[in-house]
């Protein structure tokens, strides 16, 4: 949900356009008045489309430091910092707000105190402090300048009634919510409008009363359909959560599908949400005794947690498999997976006490937590950044997978992936720019490499992918497409007119080949340097 979790409109309602935004934001020498305006449209931005925040921030720091003004340099940061919580720093990003909060209230500069408390309100309902999210989130309020733009008190508003949902202050929630709401449509503002309702409708689902998130429901379809505006999967699996409620299984099923069919044309804001847009899909599948599509749906799901260590949603996967089995009349296996679902509970519970410990203790400088528990077991096999299996893990799984074949003579894929022409992305725009891209081709890589396949980052800009009983025909196909996922993802909000392209070498293992992790790896490489030389974007499985 867009930080969480439509009546008539006036015909003018519509998405606010961004090009003066990247135009005025990369204009180094503009004046502080004007820079003041881009930064009022950026601060909202990564609420908006975290990807297209990405490249207006670093130039927007750019310029703020060439204007020499502290106050819009810290003001830039703090966008910046909301950026990295969305992304999973949660620690980096609230160490910045941290600091930036602290130099507001000492220099009096109101908007920025408002700003960092608004902020540091999300931040602690990342780590699951819903008390302190709620005190920064009044004093967000509280302290924001009466001449902020109104979509500026939208995002305030949208915060506190957020934290007053979680705290179970539910009319005073409405209440906020309704005022945002009234902001956006006063202001023509289709896509607030849209995430009021999105989380209006989980309000609702919570409080039990399925007639008005109905209502929600209606209104988000609406106002979609008569402004032309695209449901994200975000807000499609919001209304295929409620169709399932309201006794419509077919309806959820048949909201959802389209969102989850050929990974090859998934765009980057789509991603995050598959995993639960599958669960929900399963879960209508499941009530309409479809029980062979809902076990398919849910390896998908249980395959991508697997991936990049989703432990919430994996735990949940769990007790639909005890659902799937109980509805098929295997009431052991149902019982047994039960069983796993409460271990599985515990631990996460567990878990996340210790991860948010740790970043509390990161971010005010407490001492380092522990690193003994399973949580930070399982950190160690997985790349920090795009929360992959790293090279340790993939070695290991390689070499059992390997060992494995020469008992079942089953056929074994390996595809090296390399991203084509990665360094002009990091010169041209960024680091940080460089490091979203590697963020979402994980994610496409997973989505693109059905289960049992395994995927991995090995360092820089190569990944690795490894499909268990893959042949040759199937090895290369799977490899395809997983070029053309990413080719085709939609890089344009974060790369502008760059391309985001991967060459990929493909090496299968059959029959009686004793071949080891070293020359499978080798050939795979060989042929990956093919692909790069002969052209790119594409894939070689031939010497």
């Amino acid at each position: 949900m867009p930080d969480h979790h439509s009546k008539q409109t006036s015909p003018g309602m519509h998405q606010p356009d961004w090009t003066m935004l990247y135009r005025k934001a990369t204009t180094v020498g503009c004046k502080p008045s004007e820079f003041e305006q881009v930064l009022d449209i950026l601060e909202i931005l990564p609420y908006r489309d975290i990807s297209t925040a990405i490249v207006p921030v670093q130039q927007a720091i750019q310029v703020a430091e060439s204007l020499g003004r502290e106050d819009l340099i810290h003001r830039a940061r703090l966008v910046q910092a909301d950026v990295f919580g969305r992304q999973g720093r949660v620690a980096e990003s609230g160490r910045m707000i941290r600091e930036i909060n602290a130099w507001a209230e000492k220099h009096g500069y109101k908007h920025l105190l408002a700003r960092s408390h608004r902020l540091l309100a999300g931040f602690f309902r990342r780590v699951g402090d819903h008390e302190s999210a709620l005190e920064h989130a009044f004093r967000g309020l509280q302290h924001l300048p009466n001449d902020v733009s109104q979509t500026t008190r939208a995002d305030h508003l949208m915060m506190l009634a957020l934290t007053l949902d979680e705290a179970g202050s539910f009319e005073d929630a409405k209440q906020r919510f309704d005022e945002v709401l009234q902001i956006a449509y006063s202001t023509g503002d289709v896509q607030f409008a849209l995430y009021a309702l999105n989380n209006m409708a989980y309000t609702y689902y919570d409080k039990g009363d399925l007639e008005a998130a109905s209502r929600m429901i209606e209104q988000i379809r609406d106002l979609s359909e008569r402004h032309g505006f695209p449901l994200i999967a975000l807000l499609l699996d919001t209304i295929a959560k409620g169709e399932i409620l309201l006794g419509r299984p077919e309806e959820a099923e048949k909201t959802l599908l389209p969102v989850l069919t050929d990974p090859t044309q998934r765009k980057l804001s789509e991603l995050v949400s598959l995993p639960e847009c599958m669960l929900t899909v399963s879960q209508a599948q499941l009530v309409q005794g479809k029980l062979t599509e809902a076990q398919a749906m849910l390896d998908e799901a249980r395959h991508l947690c697997e991936e990049h260590g989703l432990a919430r949603i994996s735990v949940q996967v769990r007790l639909r498999q005890a659902e799937l089995y109980a509805a098929s009349g295997k009431y052991k296996e149902a019982y047994e997976e039960h069983v796993l679902f409460h271990e599985e509970a515990e631990t996460l519970r567990s878990s996340e006490r210790e991860a948010k410990v740790s970043i509390l203790q990161a971010v005010f400088e407490v001492e380092e937590a522990r690193k003994n528990s399973e949580l930070f077991r399982e950190m160690a096999l997985r790349d920090p950044l795009t929360g992959l299996r790293n090279r340790r893990f993939f070695d290991e799984h390689l070499d059992s997978l390997l060992a494995k074949r020469q008992e079942t003579g089953e056929p074994l894929t390996i595809a090296l992936i390399d991203l084509d022409s990665f360094k002009k992305i990091n010169d041209t725009l960024s680091h940080e720019v460089g490091d979203t891209v590697l963020i979402n081709v994980a994610k496409i890589l997973s989505v693109s490499a059905a289960e049992p396949a395994a995927v991995a980052r090995l360092g820089g800009e190569e990944f690795v992918a490894v499909f268990p009983r893959a042949d040759r025909h199937q090895g290369v196909e799977l490899a395809n497409r997983m070029c053309r996922a990413i080719r085709n993802a939609g890089w344009s909000p974060i790369t502008g007119e760059l391309p985001v392209t991967a060459s990929i070498g493909v090496h299968t293992v059959e029959g009686n080949d004793l071949m080891n992790r070293t020359e499978l790896l080798a050939i795979a490489d060989r042929r990956l340097y093919t692909a790069k030389r002969s052209g790119k974007d594409q894939v070689v499985a031939e010497d």
